[in-house]
Protein backbone atom coordinates (compact mmCIF):
# COMPACT_ATOMS: atom_id res chain seq x y z
CA UNK A 1 0.00 0.00 0.00
CA UNK A 2 1.37 3.38 -1.11
CA UNK A 3 2.18 6.00 1.34
CA UNK A 4 -0.76 8.46 -0.51
CA UNK A 5 -2.84 5.33 -0.53
CA UNK A 6 -2.23 5.31 3.31
CA UNK A 7 -3.08 9.12 3.98
CA UNK A 8 -6.50 8.81 1.93
CA UNK A 9 -7.81 5.76 4.18
CA UNK A 10 -6.88 7.66 7.16
CA UNK A 11 -8.75 10.86 6.44
CA UNK A 12 -11.55 9.38 5.17
CA UNK A 13 -11.66 7.35 8.81
CA UNK A 14 -11.22 10.50 10.44
CA UNK A 15 -13.48 12.37 8.13
CA UNK A 16 -16.39 9.74 8.44
CA UNK A 17 -15.36 7.08 10.02
CA UNK A 18 -14.82 8.63 13.31
CA UNK A 19 -18.10 9.94 14.03
CA UNK A 20 -19.21 5.79 13.65
CA UNK A 21 -17.32 4.69 15.94
CA UNK A 22 -18.37 7.27 18.29
CA UNK A 23 -21.94 6.43 17.68
CA UNK A 24 -21.06 2.73 18.95
CA UNK A 25 -19.02 3.65 21.86
CA UNK A 26 -21.33 5.96 23.00
CA UNK A 27 -24.24 3.21 23.16
CA UNK A 28 -22.26 0.83 24.03
CA UNK A 29 -21.63 3.06 27.39
CA UNK A 30 -25.36 3.14 27.48
CA UNK A 31 -26.40 6.25 25.92
CA UNK A 32 -29.42 6.43 24.18
CA UNK A 33 -29.71 6.65 20.76
CA UNK A 34 -30.15 10.05 20.64
CA UNK A 35 -27.40 11.01 22.24
CA UNK A 36 -25.36 8.59 20.45
CA UNK A 37 -26.49 9.96 17.16
CA UNK A 38 -25.37 13.59 18.26
CA UNK A 39 -22.39 12.25 19.53
CA UNK A 40 -21.34 11.28 16.25
CA UNK A 41 -22.73 14.81 14.72
CA UNK A 42 -21.03 16.93 16.74
CA UNK A 43 -17.65 14.88 16.70
CA UNK A 44 -17.57 14.65 12.70
CA UNK A 45 -18.07 18.37 12.85
CA UNK A 46 -15.15 19.55 15.25
CA UNK A 47 -13.03 17.23 12.94
CA UNK A 48 -13.64 19.55 9.87
CA UNK A 49 -13.73 22.85 11.81
CA UNK A 50 -10.00 21.36 13.24
CA UNK A 51 -8.32 20.41 9.59
CA UNK A 52 -9.36 23.62 8.59
CA UNK A 53 -8.11 25.61 11.35
CA UNK A 54 -4.48 23.51 10.96
CA UNK A 55 -4.66 23.88 7.27
CA UNK A 56 -5.27 27.67 8.31
CA UNK A 57 -7.21 27.94 4.87
CA UNK A 58 -11.48 26.76 4.32
CA UNK A 59 -10.69 25.81 0.73
CA UNK A 60 -14.16 24.34 -1.31
CA UNK A 61 -13.91 20.45 0.23
CA UNK A 62 -13.76 21.85 3.46
CA UNK A 63 -15.75 24.35 3.25
CA UNK A 64 -18.45 21.94 1.39
CA UNK A 65 -17.77 19.58 5.09
CA UNK A 66 -18.53 22.40 7.76
CA UNK A 67 -21.92 22.69 5.26
CA UNK A 68 -22.74 19.31 5.86
CA UNK A 69 -22.01 19.48 9.23
CA UNK A 70 -23.81 23.17 10.05
CA UNK A 71 -26.98 21.72 8.29
CA UNK A 72 -26.77 18.37 10.25
CA UNK A 73 -25.99 19.89 13.78
CA UNK A 74 -29.12 22.16 12.63
CA UNK A 75 -31.44 19.68 11.92
CA UNK A 76 -30.17 17.82 15.16
CA UNK A 77 -31.63 20.43 17.80
CA UNK A 78 -34.62 20.92 15.82
CA UNK A 79 -36.64 17.78 17.18
CA UNK A 80 -35.70 15.41 19.82
CA UNK A 81 -36.85 12.74 17.69
CA UNK A 82 -34.12 10.29 17.16
CA UNK A 83 -35.89 8.78 13.90
CA UNK A 84 -35.96 12.10 12.18
CA UNK A 85 -32.33 12.66 13.52
CA UNK A 86 -31.12 8.98 12.05
CA UNK A 87 -32.84 10.46 9.17
CA UNK A 88 -31.09 13.69 9.16
CA UNK A 89 -27.88 11.85 8.58
CA UNK A 90 -28.91 10.09 5.39
CA UNK A 91 -30.21 13.37 4.36
CA UNK A 92 -26.86 15.01 4.71
CA UNK A 93 -25.31 11.84 2.55
CA UNK A 94 -27.50 12.83 0.04
CA UNK A 95 -26.67 15.99 -0.41
CA UNK A 96 -23.26 15.20 -0.70
CA UNK A 97 -24.22 12.98 -3.35
CA UNK A 98 -26.09 15.36 -5.07
CA UNK A 99 -23.30 17.73 -4.61
CA UNK A 100 -20.39 15.54 -5.97
CA UNK A 101 -22.82 14.85 -8.78
CA UNK A 102 -23.50 18.83 -9.23
CA UNK A 103 -19.72 20.09 -8.90
CA UNK A 104 -19.05 17.90 -12.56
CA UNK A 105 -21.95 19.35 -14.72
CA UNK A 106 -20.39 22.71 -12.79
CA UNK A 107 -16.65 21.87 -14.32
CA UNK A 108 -15.24 22.01 -10.58
CA UNK A 109 -15.55 18.66 -9.55
CA UNK A 110 -15.14 18.15 -5.70
CA UNK A 111 -12.78 15.13 -6.04
CA UNK A 112 -10.02 17.56 -7.07
CA UNK A 113 -10.64 19.56 -3.65
CA UNK A 114 -10.22 16.31 -1.75
CA UNK A 115 -7.43 15.46 -3.37
CA UNK A 116 -5.60 18.39 -2.87
CA UNK A 117 -6.68 18.42 0.56
CA UNK A 118 -5.27 15.23 1.00
CA UNK A 119 -1.79 16.50 -1.19
CA UNK A 120 -1.64 19.39 1.61
CA UNK A 121 -2.17 17.51 4.51
CA UNK A 122 1.07 15.45 3.52
CA UNK A 123 2.82 18.62 2.66
CA UNK A 124 6.46 18.14 1.03
CA UNK A 125 6.76 16.50 -1.99
CA UNK A 126 3.37 15.03 -1.97
CA UNK A 127 2.31 18.42 -2.87
CA UNK A 128 4.69 19.89 -4.86
CA UNK A 129 3.59 16.90 -7.19
CA UNK A 130 0.24 17.93 -7.04
CA UNK A 131 0.31 21.46 -7.39
CA UNK A 132 2.54 21.08 -10.39
CA UNK A 133 0.59 18.48 -12.09
CA UNK A 134 -2.87 19.87 -10.62
CA UNK A 135 -4.26 21.52 -14.36
CA UNK A 136 -3.21 17.99 -16.60
CA UNK A 137 -5.95 16.67 -18.31
CA UNK A 138 -6.18 13.35 -17.65
CA UNK A 139 -5.83 14.24 -13.92
CA UNK A 140 -9.01 16.55 -14.26
CA UNK A 141 -10.84 13.45 -16.16
CA UNK A 142 -9.75 11.20 -13.21
CA UNK A 143 -11.56 13.88 -10.75
CA UNK A 144 -14.66 13.88 -13.01
CA UNK A 145 -14.82 10.31 -12.78
CA UNK A 146 -14.46 9.86 -9.06
CA UNK A 147 -16.60 12.96 -8.06
CA UNK A 148 -19.33 10.52 -10.36
CA UNK A 149 -18.90 7.18 -8.73
CA UNK A 150 -18.87 8.89 -4.97
CA UNK A 151 -21.27 11.02 -5.76
CA UNK A 152 -24.03 8.22 -7.75
CA UNK A 153 -22.88 5.57 -4.40
CA UNK A 154 -23.74 8.39 -1.95
CA UNK A 155 -27.12 9.25 -3.60
CA UNK A 156 -27.93 5.16 -3.40
CA UNK A 157 -26.64 4.75 -0.14
CA UNK A 158 -28.35 7.64 1.25
CA UNK A 159 -31.84 6.36 -0.21
CA UNK A 160 -31.36 2.82 1.01
CA UNK A 161 -31.14 4.09 4.76
CA UNK A 162 -33.73 6.86 4.88
CA UNK A 163 -35.90 3.65 3.64
CA UNK A 164 -34.55 1.86 6.52
CA UNK A 165 -35.57 4.09 8.81
CA UNK A 166 -39.17 4.72 7.94
CA UNK A 167 -39.87 1.10 7.56
CA UNK A 168 -37.54 -1.23 10.50
CA UNK A 169 -38.13 -1.19 14.12
CA UNK A 170 -35.79 2.43 15.62
CA UNK A 171 -33.06 -0.09 17.20
CA UNK A 172 -32.71 -2.10 13.85
CA UNK A 173 -33.06 0.95 11.90
CA UNK A 174 -30.00 2.47 13.87
CA UNK A 175 -27.89 -0.11 13.61
CA UNK A 176 -28.48 -1.17 9.42
CA UNK A 177 -27.92 2.70 8.77
CA UNK A 178 -24.43 2.30 10.17
CA UNK A 179 -23.42 -0.67 8.62
CA UNK A 180 -24.62 0.76 5.47
CA UNK A 181 -22.73 3.46 5.57
CA UNK A 182 -19.57 1.89 6.65
CA UNK A 183 -20.40 -0.58 3.21
CA UNK A 184 -21.09 2.57 1.32
CA UNK A 185 -17.42 4.22 2.19
CA UNK A 186 -15.50 0.68 2.39
CA UNK A 187 -16.75 0.26 -1.25
CA UNK A 188 -16.09 3.73 -2.59
CA UNK A 189 -12.55 3.96 -1.27
CA UNK A 190 -12.11 0.58 -2.05
CA UNK A 191 -13.36 0.99 -5.92
CA UNK A 192 -10.55 4.35 -5.69
CA UNK A 193 -7.85 2.51 -4.26
CA UNK A 194 -8.35 -0.32 -7.09
CA UNK A 195 -8.89 2.38 -9.78
CA UNK A 196 -6.23 4.77 -8.49
CA UNK A 197 -3.81 1.85 -9.48
CA UNK A 198 -4.94 1.04 -13.33
CA UNK A 199 -4.89 4.73 -13.60
CA UNK A 200 -1.46 5.24 -12.56
CA UNK A 201 -0.03 2.39 -14.42
CA UNK A 202 -2.07 3.48 -17.77
CA UNK A 203 -0.43 7.10 -17.59
CA UNK A 204 3.10 5.49 -16.98
CA UNK A 205 2.75 3.35 -19.83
Amino acid sequence: MTKSTRTMITTMFLDVGLSVVVYYAANLLGASAYVSLLAGTIVAGLRTIWVAVAQRRLDLFSSFLVLLFGLGLGLSFLTGDPRFLLAKESVTTFCAGVALVGSCALGRPLAYYAARRLAHSAGGARQREFDATAQDATLRRRWYQISLVWGVGLTADSVLRIVGVYTLPFDTAAALSQALLIVAFAGLIGWTVVTKRRFEQSVQA
